[in-house]
């Protein structure tokens, strides 16, 4: 259905590699994955000489999972991680054994069709990091430790980095010259400030002290907490490590003689716990932690782009951070593609800040909020602000229905600033800019077999979907049409007839033809067999366009395929 000829992005200027990443954390693994997966070339960089242990970024949240799933990692992520438990359990000091309340901690959802992945998982990003490594290296893509980015020079169609690699005492320079250069090297990295982008927010004074410890004795199915920040605070909690525990130990502590090693840790935790029950391994690592607050002011200058810590730094409270760091990665990555391509004008990549920036803002403001009322909580409080995690963490509201590139031809009015960015139980049709929903029970009549699908089986990071909501094909011709100027491999088309089409045959110009038979997807994207519908999903999951025509579909697509 599509020409076969697509035009590549080329300059005067040879480069080394597309897309230089600086930084192997998981905003950095995310967007390598998916521009290798787009067949865009990468190299990925990592100052660290070794990958780092531990339990940071722990949570992730349903809205991830399905960025994992696009991906094809998310059966290795749910096989390696554990569900977190539900429920804090809060005990009496002296003695630390009796509980004094047991609380739901944790919103549980019962799958449904649109959202088939309703709660998150517990993996430590040492576990995560290795899983997306591992998919990395089927497409012969690897991380380089102890390699450094220390300089780089912007020019107009591509960028000049300096990187310093480290053998042993030995260094080594190399010059590398790219299309694009990406940091995503943390909040103390180079390359946010080499763009002259700011940070601003604070730092907060208090030290806690975060450790993975063996420990027996202890129910694996709460959080358990003692104490308070006033004076001292313990909570323990299991991690996916078979009698391991993430252990974090706050309020009144000298976090500098805990630093010394084991034996202290345990003589904090147990004067916090007045618990002498509890048997102790091996401690598996430790770090000082401290609350940043920040972000930078914006994402891009030039051909150079921030995500993940580098653009945006916060307290761990609502597990909110590696979940927003894979979502700039996946937002930005499919943008780099289509430019990369020569598909779309590098005016596109401007999107990804106009988008992802009001987003952060609102994830800060709610991950502070648990902060401050957790700072300021004491364990016969009635009010459980500090610990309520309430389902729009699960980030499956986050939405863009502002933005410019995005086409609503139902909605009465695009929104002309941010609102609402992280959506909520707020109801109502679904918008452009909103999450795509999933949908089971599709059957397929394409090929020998009525096969069953579900929607989550056909979005991918490397096409736009574009659905055909009809009950009379001939409808949708003049659609296809428009569709076949488009190169191959950018778009898969998905003809979908209502559920009580009695005579479905395979529409020969799309893709995929399938009948809604339970009504699930018609349900879910508030379409009517009566009036055609098309539906463009970009290639991050999120709802490119929601229009009744060949006109509408093309001010969506020609936005987006600036270059075509």
């Amino acid at each position: 259905m599509h020409k076969p000829e697509s035009k590549v992005a080329t300059t005067g200027m040879n480069v080394d590699v597309p897309i230089l990443i600086a930084g192997a954390g998981p905003a950095g693994l995310v967007l390598a994955l998916a521009l290798i997966q787009n067949g865009v070339k990468v190299r990925i960089i990592d100052k660290e000489p070794f990958y780092r242990p531990g339990q940071r970024g722990m949570s992730i949240q349903p809205r991830t999972l399905e960025i994992f799933n696009y991906l094809g990692v998310v059966d290795d992520i749910l096989a390696k991680a554990i569900d977190p438990p539900r429920q804090r359990r809060v005990y009496k000091l002296p003695g630390g054994v009796e509980p004094l309340k047991t609380i739901n901690i944790v919103e549980y959802d019962e799958p449904t069709p649109s959202t088939p992945i309703p709660n998150g998982v517990h993996l430590g990003q040492e576990n995560s990091e290795a899983i997306l490594r591992a998919h990395l290296a089927k497409y012969d893509c690897s991380v380089e430790l102890g390699t450094a980015l220390r300089d780089f020079e912007q020019h107009t169609d591509h960028v000049v980095a300096h990187i310093v690699k480290k053998d042993g005492e030995i260094e080594k320079t190399e010059t590398v010259t790219c299309h694009f250069l990406v940091g995503t090297d943390g909040g103390r990295g180079v390359t946010r400030k080499k763009l002259g982008l700011t940070f601003q927010g604070e730092t907060r004074a208090r030290h806690n002290l975060v450790s993975e410890i063996e420990i027996f004795g202890l129910d694996r199915d709460y959080w358990h907490l003692w104490g308070n920040m006033s004076t001292l605070f313990c909570m323990i909690l299991p991690t996916e490590n078979p009698n391991s525990f993430y252990v974090v130990l706050s309020g009144q502590i000298d976090h500098e003689r805990l630093a010394s090693g084991r034996e202290e840790i345990l003589k904090t935790i147990r004067a916090a716990t007045d618990r002498q029950d509890l048997q102790f391994g091996q401690l598996q690592w430790m770090a000082d932690a401290r609350a940043n607050i920040r972000m930078a002011n914006k994402f891009q200058e030039g051909r150079g782009f921030i995500a993940g810590d580098a653009a945006h730094v916060h307290s761990p409270t609502g597990g909110q951070g590696l979940n927003s760091s894979v979502q700039d990665s996946f937002n930005l990555a499919w943008k780099l593609a289509l430019v990369e391509k020569g598909w779309a004008s590098p005016d596109l990549l401007n999107t990804y800040t106009e988008e992802r920036l009001p987003v952060i803002a609102a994830m800060l403001e709610q991950s502070t909020t648990l902060l401050n009322a957790l700072e300021t909580s004491t364990p016969d409080d009635t009010d459980d602000a500090a610990w309520k995690r309430d389902r729009q963490l699960k980030q499956l509201g986050v939405n863009y229905r502002w933005s410019s590139i995005v086409v609503d031809g139902r909605a009465p009015e695009k929104p002309k600033e941010p609102a609402n960015v992280y959506g909520g139980e707020t109801g109502g049709d679904l918008r452009a800019g909103d999450r795509a929903p999933d949908a089971p029970g599709l059957v397929s009549m394409s090929g020998d077999k009525q096969e069953s699908l579900s929607l989550f089986r056909i979005f991918r990071p490397v096409y736009h979907t574009v659905l055909l909501f009809t009950s009379d094909s001939s409808a949708m011709q003049p659609v296809l049409e428009e569709l076949r100027r488009y190169p191959a491999g950018s778009l898969k088309t998905v003809m979908a007839y209502p559920r009580d089409t009695a005579q479905a045959s395979p529409e020969a110009s799309a893709d995929i033809t399938v009948v809604d038979k339970e009504g699930h997807a018609f349900s879910a994207y508030g379409v009517s067999p009566d009036r055609p519908t098309i539906v463009a999903i970009r290639p991050d999951g999120v709802v490119g366009a929601i229009v009744f025509g060949v006109d509408g579909l093309k001010a969506y697509l020609e936005a987006v395929f600036s270059a075509i």
